[in-house]
């Protein structure tokens, strides 16, 4: 599919997805509440996005992913899942940091850069330093370095 969607519209329906994988039905409130915006602004972007096909959805029910819309969905979200995963595991980002900074780069990162991203975890999965040691290292060295010129060092980090 080569509909262009702005970053509002791809997270709409990575939303969507979302909710629909909780085992959830996606509807105009649940999807306001979960991006903290109106009903109007979702009515109105719910409304964009079945005139190009990716949604279904008849006034005050579900909102539904066509199969179109869901393969754009799970683009978006197994990028925000790359990106999340990489600022986590090898850049040691804290959460929450992590999870908003995903959110904002999945929309603007090239598929070169993150299909070299994906591969750099898997690199680091089998490096022959061992899984999780080019990483370990990276973490103290940031904070050696930190500590050095009297910034906090990192303490939240997720397990290699």
């Amino acid at each position: 599919m080569d509909v262009h969607l702005t970053p509002n519209m791809e997270m709409y329906l990575k939303t969507i997805l979302e909710i629909d994988l909780e085992g959830s039905e996606a509807r105009v409130k649940m999807i306001a509440d979960r991006l903290g915006v109106t009903m109007p602004s979702v009515s109105g972007a719910v409304d964009n996005l079945r005139k190009k096909g990716l949604v279904g959805h008849n006034p005050y029910g579900k909102v539904a992913l066509t199969e179109e819309g869901r393969i754009v969905a799970l683009k978006v979200k197994e990028q925000n899942d790359l990106l999340y995963r990489f600022l986590r595991e090898v850049l040691g980002v804290p959460d929450r940091i992590a999870k908003e900074d995903a959110c904002t780069l999945e929309h603007v990162v090239s598929r070169t850069t993150l299909n070299r991203l994906s591969r750099f975890l898997e690199f680091v999965q089998v490096c022959p330093l061992g899984p999780g040691d080019i990483v370990a290292d990276f973490v103290n060295w940031v904070n050696e370095t930190d500590q050095a010129r009297g910034a906090q060092p990192q303490q939240e980090r997720t397990a290699s």
